[in-house]
């Protein structure tokens, strides 16, 4: 048999074996993704921000690691909270966490990546949001960041048309009662992006309830099991050829790559590993799917714990597209400040990760 030939069996090989070991937990994800979708957590999302800044930075984080947004979806949401007068700070975690983290994300980091790593990436993701959110509050009491983070011009402003009016505290220090109303939020179309197509793609919500209690409940309610099966099927394909590409680009790298070479630029010895993995992201990053296999085939090939940690908390919130609906969104220093929180807090992260993990 040629050779060319039996190079190319063994990475089709590698690629198989992969995807049937962690096929299991991948159509778990798939579901888990999918039912959190049909949850219908637009009013969620609007109920974590009903508090007073310190809390609304707390529950900004949690519910950003939780849902299921990817970099397109987050932007307009984003986009909508500002509009309708929610501080910077709490929606600056949001904003951080949310492309980074979510429940199916974090599975497939598990069946990937192993236990340590895919926790070390969850805790990273929860410091580096929480930390995102308490300096915007510390730059905005300070001045150095203007009330109005957005580019958008006040005729603009008004011009949103209102889709809740969910009072929402204003006030950045978290102290009074001042109150405004979360009106002109266009998040409904977008958070139950149905799985059917890219992750903005559109699809109407319900109203929101009152409490978290009654919120929840009343999503669960209105789950369509049809629906349900229908989207974990069309995810399932949607998300199985990336990361049967992944695998692909993983037995390649494992192949062909020399371990002698990873070790050098991104093993323990060297000082450059961690601030060179989350740097990379902006140019390479693709998606967060395909990201874990390749990841997985670098760490054995011997790049540090920290570096994989770095690479994959930088990654989603600095690639190309995602800072490019940033520009073109807020303002210069709240740019700024995005990419530079994701960079820093990145490579803190990843030294962290390192110390501890090795």
């Amino acid at each position: 048999m040629p050779a060319p030939l039996v190079e190319l069996l063994a990475v089709a090989r590698f690629a198989g074996d992969e995807t049937l070991r962690v096929l299991p937990v991948f159509l778990l994800s798939v579901g888990l993704g999918v039912l959190i979708r049909q949850l219908e957590m637009d009013a969620m999302i609007r109920r974590a921000f009903d508090a007073r800044v310190g809390l609304a930075i707390l529950l900004a984080t949690a519910v950003g690691a939780f849902s299921p947004f990817c970099s397109c979806t987050v932007i307009p949401v984003v986009t909508g909270l500002l509009l309708s007068g929610v501080p910077l700070a709490p929606v600056m975690s949001f904003w951080v966490a949310s492309p980074t983290m979510d429940p199916e994300i974090f599975a497939l980091s598990v069946a990937t990546l192993g236990w340590p790593l895919a926790v070390a990436r969850l805790l990273a993701t929860l410091a580096v949001s929480l930390g995102a959110g308490w300096l915007t509050l510390a730059l905005t009491r300070s001045g150095v960041l203007a009330t109005h983070a957005l580019r958008v011009p006040a005729p603009a402003r008004a011009a949103v048309r209102p889709l809740a009016t969910i009072p929402v505290a204003a006030t950045v220090g978290g102290g009074g009662g001042a109150t405004t109303r979360l009106a002109s939020l266009p998040v409904r179309r977008l958070v139950d992006a149905p799985a059917s197509g890219a992750c903005c793609a559109p699809r109407p919500s319900a109203p929101a309830a009152g409490g978290w209690a009654d919120l929840i409940v009343a999503s669960a309610r209105r789950i369509r099991w049809s629906e349900f099966v229908r989207g974990v099927g069309v995810e399932s394909v949607r998300l199985g050829r990336w990361l049967l590409l992944a695998f692909v680009l993983e037995a390649v790298i494992i192949r062909y790559v020399p371990q002698a070479a990873i070790a050098r630029v991104l093993g323990a010895d060297s000082m450059l590993a961690v601030p060179l993995a989350a740097l990379v992201g902006i140019p390479l990053y693709l998606n967060n799917v395909s990201a874990l296999p390749i990841v997985s085939g670098l760490l054995g090939q011997g790049m540090q714990s920290g570096a994989a940690v770095a690479f994959l908390i930088a990654g989603p919130v600095t690639t190309v597209p995602a800072m490019a609906a940033v520009w073109g969104t807020a303002r210069p220093r709240v740019f700024a400040l995005y990419v530079g929180v994701a960079i820093a807090g990145a490579i803190a992260a990843g030294v962290v990760t390192s110390a501890v993990l090795g």
